[in-house]
């Protein structure tokens, strides 16, 4: 809402309206809103947060469909890459997003809630949410990416700690009909997806198949000989997999089905393997099922409520040749995960000038287990039993309640605490305190206070093998407090500027030690400043940029993988032919440490070109890009592995690739 006298009054109705319209809702009709108010206020659809994202005493961004296209983006990492703060990061086995200074190297968990329609989609054996192929939803079903920054644990819980990131997916009626999608690129790269949406009766329908599959790359790598000579690694990048997506929403009910599946070739000799075998492949399986219900009370109260299972599968094959006797012996690493549990959360404004959210959670993780063999030898061929054979159970509830009041005219006021329970660990209470202040024509401000916390995966304490002894039983969960200072301040009504200034200290930071066991670590500092603009013209032509300048350390210095500089920039414009746009995307980003600190990975700056063409009278569209349009060569720091002749502690990155892509509507 904006919180100025005269547009206070009509955004709280349409607020109110949009409340009681349906809270899960995930679009809503534009033609039914006041043009005035429409332009005034930013509709977010992630769930206990305000609809208004001016209201929301954090920064915002929001991504829309319209920008995935523009740009090319083929996975959430390219999108969330382009995001001021985000450093995106790949070892050609995940890609990692780190925020605000935090992304260490190989750490599967990123810190963030990430949801699709406001289901959190993180699984319950490393707590990961992967923004690369992994993720389990076709990039072209996203209506857009809602990033809420700041710590959040007091309505998201423990992987809020940095913020949220809630991917909206479109309506059925929006495809109103069946779309083929087809890409061809690089490394032998195909992609196909056939979707189909529409309404029957008063319900909105959308059913998606996608499947892809890629040969790969070659890449030289100079730490897998004694001599440092260079190495060619052929199908690195090779992958294949698919994702199914259904779900049926009604006026106020839902269910949705996510299923994906992903198989990666990793033949870069990581963990000690043998290098360019292509027998060395991680797969990762998700599924996820929600049953949502809203029950609308009374005019200014509802009920909102859900149901989900879920399941997660993880399986590594790893060639050695450590047995005297076998030339090749495969080493298997298997994890399975299965949870469900049920939300309840209430939402009223009863109470004059006041939006009042009281939800319960419940959550039981049925099954975490961990497998680590090799088939035939046991352990490394030692004995008959395996490395790890690990099996647990876990449960949590939650209690949370956040008041959003507004003072006057001009100010919100956000409190909001959360407590966490989990038998067997400690308990957490995660207070929150936000305000928001309309300066009018000096634009928003906004300050935030938050706490938040990180309890160990199971595979941070329970990962404990004799070849691989990463797990510990002793670590302890993460604590995080965080003040944050924002100013958002509108130029007209098609451009903004944005500034936030925040500083955290995180205690008992999980990291490794010297012999690459988990451990908690000193408290981290940090502090950092977020500059963005952003400008839209009316021939659709549009701009964001921004800069990035932050700082984070513990004990012994600054972090692995912080860059302490990052310099965005996205620009699409038309090119004179009717329905044809070319957009430009540029990164820069500033040298990071690596090696806990002992070397250092250079700055590199990348561009990417993307045009996009699509007749306004026609059933399709097609696109063509080029990444890494200046075919950069630079290297990401990775976790160090010292299994290889020579130490690695940095990645070499794949040069220029292509990309041809059409969609079919039919």
């Amino acid at each position: 809402m904006s919180l100025s006298r005269r547009r206070l009054p009509r955004a709280s109705a349409l607020l109110l309206a949009l409340m009681a319209a349906g809270l899960a809702r995930a679009e809503f009709d534009a033609i039914e809103i006041p043009l005035e108010d429409l332009v005034n206020v930013r509709i977010m659809s992630t769930p206990k947060f305000a609809e208004n994202a001016d209201a929301i005493p954090s920064v915002v961004s929001i991504l829309k469909r319209e920008d995935i296209r523009l740009y090319g983006w083929r996975s959430l990492g390219d999108a969330l890459r382009t995001l001021q703060g985000f450093n995106v990061t790949n070892d050609h086995t995940y890609t990692y997003a780190g925020v605000r200074g935090i992304s260490a190297p190989g750490d599967y968990r990123p810190r963030l809630q990430i949801l699709i329609d406001g289901v959190p989609i993180n699984e319950n054996i490393y707590a990961g949410a992967p923004v690369d192929s992994a993720f389990p939803l076709d990039l072209d079903l996203v209506e857009r990416i809602e990033v809420v920054r700041g710590p959040s644990a007091s309505v998201y819980g423990g992987d809020a700690m940095f913020g949220v990131i809630n991917v909206i997916t479109r309506s059925g009626q929006s495809l109103k009909g069946s779309e083929l999608g087809l890409a061809l690129g690089s490394g032998q790269e195909g992609r196909a997806r056939l979707s189909w949406g529409g309404r029957a009766k008063e319900t909105d329908l959308l059913l998606s198949v996608s499947g892809f599959d890629a040969g790969g790359r070659s890449l030289n790598f100079d730490d897998v000989s004694a001599s440092g000579e260079p190495q060619r690694a052929h199908g690195v990048g090779a992958e294949n997999g698919g994702q199914l997506f259904v779900r049926a929403r009604g006026s106020d009910w839902r269910f949705t089905l996510i299923h994906s599946e992903r198989d990666k070739t990793v033949p870069t000799a990581s963990y000690g393997t043998i290098f360019d075998d292509h027998g060395h492949r991680e797969s990762d399986r998700y599924s996820l099922a929600e049953l949502a219900k809203d029950w609308q009370i009374n005019a200014r109260t509802a009920l909102y409520q859900r149901l989900y299972v879920g399941e997660y599968g993880y399986d590594a094959n790893f060639p050695y040749d450590y047995s005297p006797d076998v030339a090749r012996v495969i080493n298997r690493d298997r994890a399975r995960g299965n949870w469900w549990g049920f939300e309840n959360r209430l939402v009223s404004t009863a109470w004059s000038d006041q939006r009042w959210t009281l939800g319960l959670e419940y959550r039981f993780d049925t099954r975490q287990y961990q497998l680590n063999d090799d088939p035939g030898y046991g352990c490394y061929g030692v004995g008959s039993a395996p490395c790890l054979n690990d099996s647990r159970q876990r449960r949590q509830g939650t209690l949370y309640l956040q008041d959003e009041i507004q003072l006057g005219s001009a100010n919100l006021l956000t409190l909001g605490v959360r407590y966490d329970q989990v038998p067997g660990q400690e308990s957490f209470w995660s207070p929150r305190l936000g305000l928001v202040h309309d300066g009018a024509d000096y634009g928003i401000f906004k300050l935030l206070y938050g706490t938040a916390f990180r309890t160990p995966s199971v595979y941070e304490r329970f990962y404990v093998a004799p070849s691989y002894s990463y797990g510990n039983p002793d670590v302890q969960s993460e604590k995080m407090q965080s003040l944050e200072f924002a100013w958002e301040k509108r130029l007209g009504l098609t451009s903004r500027l944005t500034a936030a200034l925040y500083t955290f200290n995180l205690q008992r930071l999980v990291s490794t030690d010297t012999t690459g066991q988990a451990m908690n670590g000193s408290t981290v500092r940090a502090t950092g400043l977020e500059l963005e603009y952003e400008q839209q013209w009316s021939n659709r032509a549009r701009l964001r940029t921004g800069y990035t300048t932050q700082y984070a350390a513990n004990a012994e210095g600054g972090m692995d993988n912080s860059p302490q500089h990052m310099l965005k920039l996205n620009l699409a414009v038309p090119t004179g032919l009717a329905g044809l746009m070319a957009a430009f995307e540029g990164q820069w980003v500033s040298e990071r440490r690596a090696a806990g600190g002992s070397e250092k990975v250079p700055a590199y700056g990348l561009a990417n070109l993307n045009f996009s063409y699509a007749p306004a009278t026609q059933p399709w569209e097609v696109s063509f890009g080029i990444y890494n349009l200046f075919d950069q060569r630079y290297q990401d720091p990775v976790s160090v592995d010292e299994q290889l002749p020579i130490t690695r502690w940095r990645m070499p990155q794949l040069g220029r690739s292509v990309l041809l892509k059409t969609i079919f509507r039919f």
